[in-house]
């Protein structure tokens, strides 16, 4: 099997794919196959790293924020305040409603 760099989402679809059949075959690490499944493996997560990397937070990755950071960042804009202090009656409601359910 002819092994290529990894330019594209269409190789590394074609590269996941082959990888996947692969593994479900459990080569030998000495043998053709085994060797082939570690170079893919290797250019795929390369290319992971390059296209698709989601580091921590430290690093400048994706971060998890709190639902309490989201409603704030969210009300911070007129729009959306508007609407949700236009809901208050409801919201009232639903905290009376869930507190009688849970002193039940």
């Amino acid at each position: 099997m002819e092994i290529t760099p990894i330019r594209t989402e269409e190789d590394y679809c074609a590269a996941l794919r082959v990888v996947s059949s692969l593994v479900d075959q459990d080569p030998s690490p000495d043998s053709p196959e085994g060797e082939c499944l570690d170079a893919l493996s290797t250019l795929i997560e390369a290319y992971e790293q390059k296209h698709h990397a989601m580091d921590s937070p430290d690093k400048g990755g994706i971060g998890v924020k709190s639902l309490k950071d989201v409603k704030a960042q969210l009300l911070a804009k007129p729009a959306v305040r508007q609407a949700y202090d236009a809901q208050a009656p409801e919201f009232e409601l639903a905290r009376e409603r869930i507190g009688k359910a849970i002193h039940e």
